[in-house]
């Protein structure tokens, strides 16, 4: 099981890293705009920035938060997420209301269709702030599960 922990880690790592290299490129753009969806090269880092962002929410909710309660030793069999999340909170890792904002941002990026290009920049400047909660919380959970030696240390 610690094996696997470390692979999600490992995992999480790289969509992290490529996730911040897209939202570098897009804040060196300066103003988000409409201009920006006619250079195909733009788009190209702005959905490479979206796909990494969900991609790594999804990681967290998926796979580092059963792992992260099984490595505990908590039986999480049959029992809703919602019950897990309200555990991770009582272990200080994430809250509800972060993890429902985060998730709900992530569920309207996904449903949005190429020709929305308002709705896009308001959901990517959203998610360009919100990135930095979602590093945090994976932070978190990297330095509690350190300090109780679960972690491969490099």
């Amino acid at each position: 099981m610690l094996r696997n922990l470390q692979k999600v880690i490992e995992e999480l790592e790289k969509h992290k890293a490529r996730m911040l290299f897209a939202k570098k490129q897009i804040e060196e753009w300066g103003e988000i705009s409409e201009e920006l969806f006619e250079d195909p090269q733009k788009v190209a880092v702005i959905d490479s920035f979206i796909f990494r962002f969900t991609k790594f929410q999804d990681a967290l909710g998926k796979k580092l938060f059963p792992l992260t309660l099984k490595v505990l030793g908590e039986d999480i069999e049959n029992q809703p997420f919602l019950d897990w999340l309200n555990r991770l909170e009582k272990l200080g890792l994430v809250s509800s209301e972060e993890w429902f904002q985060l998730r709900a941002l992530r569920n309207k990026m996904t449903c949005t269709y190429p020709w929305e290009t308002e709705k896009i920049i308001e959901d990517l400047k959203e998610a360009l702030n919100k990135s930095e909660l979602l590093l945090e919380i994976f932070e978190r959970f990297k330095t509690y599960l350190g300090e109780r030696n679960l972690l491969k240390t490099t």
